[in-house]
Parts: structure tokens; sequence; C-alpha cells
């Protein structure tokens, strides 16, 4: 079958101590040093187990980059077709062979910062690496609960909490692909009211708009003070939900919110917090030679990392505080 290509998200996480919020960035680690060690293990020690995924590490070692390949065992049966005849077949592998699903992590040389780039639709998302490295304590034996923070745009990471209210908010999701089904964690009431929706209407394009009326005549300027402190409110809880959801799933075609920013003057400034325009990622077109978006080549997908991750290093450097 002919070769095509594809477009592919390079997703950009810090590691950060989940359990120091003053100070949650950890210090620099030599991520080459550490990952090569680590997957020079035997294989029961660079292996984590999450409900029914099995997690594998591992590192080709005819590359030099820093990166970590993070595979998860495929529970499906793959079934081959005879392009002569149409027959299918059922794959058959060795009794000591398995089928994986893997996504590439490259570690930049500052702010402990990574590149993602998933091998197909079912390969490891963000949740499943920062697992990984929590279960094989790969960071450090200090740290026993690492958190993958997105990069976002330096001036836009604090919006949200100088906000003073929220006037507007609007969600949009869509449909998933055919093949890759997500149940949508939530930890606020908006998430869940989405994902029930969203696990019920599957086929739809739902929008949510939760908006406080600048001009009504049924609501006084206590109650409209009111609207804006409660949206603003779920909107901090809600927020929690959409990072994961961007992380997880391809369904958030919109997230955004009208926020009232604290100012010096008399006056408050209007500004927008867009949930999913500010955080820094990259596209990518890579080749994969079957139509089921499953394999990319080690040394592309590594490349790729390195060459985006270089085009977009002033703008990270600036978000994490790393000095240039």
């Amino acid at each position: 079958m002919t070769a095509r290509n594809r477009d592919r998200i390079v997703h950009f996480y810090e590691i950060a101590d989940a359990d120091a919020p003053a100070n949650p960035r950890l210090p620099h680690r030599d991520w080459a040093q550490r990952i090569r060690a680590l997957c020079s293990q035997p294989l029961p020690q660079r292996t984590a187990r999450s409900g029914d995924d099995i997690l594998i590490g591992a590192v080709d070692p005819h590359q030099t980059a820093p990166h970590l390949l993070l595979a998860k065992v495929r529970q499906d049966v793959p079934q081959l077709i005879d392009h002569v005849d149409g027959t299918l077949s059922r794959l058959q592998l060795a009794a000591d062979k398995e089928l994986v699903d893997v996504t590439t992590v490259y570690f930049l040389p500052f702010g402990n910062v990574i590149a993602t780039m998933a091998g197909g639709i079912s390969a490891p998302r963000a949740q499943a690496v920062r697992r990984w490295l929590d279960e094989v304590r790969a960071t450090a034996p200090d740290v026993r609960n690492i958190e993958l923070r997105p990069v976002v745009n330096a001036r836009s990471r604090e919006k949200l909490q100088h906000a003073v209210a929220i006037e507007k908010l609007n969600v949009r999701i869509a449909p998933e692909p055919y093949d890759s089904p997500t149940a949508l964690r939530a930890s606020s009431d908006l998430g869940t009211a989405l994902s029930r929706l969203h696990e019920d209407n599957p086929d739809m394009v739902i929008t949510l708009t939760l908006e406080v009326p600048k001009k009504s005549r049924t609501l006084t300027p206590r109650r409209r003070a009111r609207g804006h402190n409660r949206l603003l409110d779920s909107t901090r809880v809600f927020a929690n939900d959409v990072e994961d959801w961007l992380d997880n799933s391809d369904i958030v075609d919109a997230a955004a919110a009208r926020a009232r920013m604290e100012a010096w003057h008399s006056e408050a400034d209007d500004e927008k917090i867009d949930f999913v325009s500010e955080r820094i990622t990259a596209k990518c077109v890579v080749p994969f030679s079957s139509s089921d978006g499953h394999a990319i080549d080690l040394q592309v997908a590594l490349n790729k990392l390195e060459r985006v991750s270089h085009e977009n290093e002033r703008v990270l450097r600036a978000a994490v505080s790393a000095d240039l």
C-alpha cells in the first residue's frame, strides 16, 4: 500500500512535583542518563500497570537523542487482509511477543520539558507517561508524585488565577474518531454534565455557553456580580477537566472564557482566556505506511520532535522560566 502523510500534534509538558505547589518545577535532570540507565534494566523493572493497561518503557540504543519509547500493550486482535484474494485472517504471533502502540518522548535540554508524539490514535497519552514515570521512579527517590503540566505561553498561565470575574464560558466538543472512544474524566459539575452528554450523543457536536448578560432587566447589579463569581468558581474547577481532555482525547474543538482581570486603575480589563490555543503545541507532517495510522518510524519521530522543539525554543524557555 502506498505510503501517505498524516498530521501529528506535538505536545509539550514540564515535569513538576505535584506535592509542592509553591515551587512545582523540579531541578533539571540529566534525562539522557536516567532514562538510558532505567531502560537497560530487566523488563519487569521498566513495566508499569494502570488498570488494564500495561506500559513498558524502552530506549533505542542506536539513537543519541535523549528519548523514551513508551509502549502500551494492545488488547485487540489485529486482522490481516490478503490483497490478492481479499481474505481476512488473524495475525499470528509467537508466544513471547505482543503488539504495542508507542509514543515517542523527547527530553529537551532545559526546564524539565518533554515533547511527545503519539505513534497512533491508541498510543499512550500524557497521563500514561506520567503514570509510568511515577511507577518506575524515573525522576528521583525524593519525588513521589510527579505531574506533567502543559507548557502554556508565559503571559497566559496566570490569567485565570488573577481573574476577578468570568463573564462568559464557551466550550465545544466534537465526535471522536470512530476507533478511539474515550471516557471523559471529570471533577467538576460542568465537566460531568458535558461528559454525560458526549457519552449519550457520541455523533453530535455539543456546544455549551454560559454567560452573565451585561444588560438585563431582571438582573440587579448584585445578582450579576453573584453570577460572575459563581461562573469564575466553576471555570477554575472546570479548567482542570479541560486540560485533562486536551491531553487524553481529541474532542475539544474550543474552550475559552471572557474574564475580567485585575487592573492597576479603577476599571478592570476584559481579556480572553483560550484554554486550547494558549497551550504551546506544534504540528508535524509525518509519513505512515498503512491506513490505520499506527506506524511511525522512530527516527522520523525523533527528528520531528527535535526540530519543532528547536523552532519553539525561545517561547518554551520563556514559559518555563529557563534562561536563554
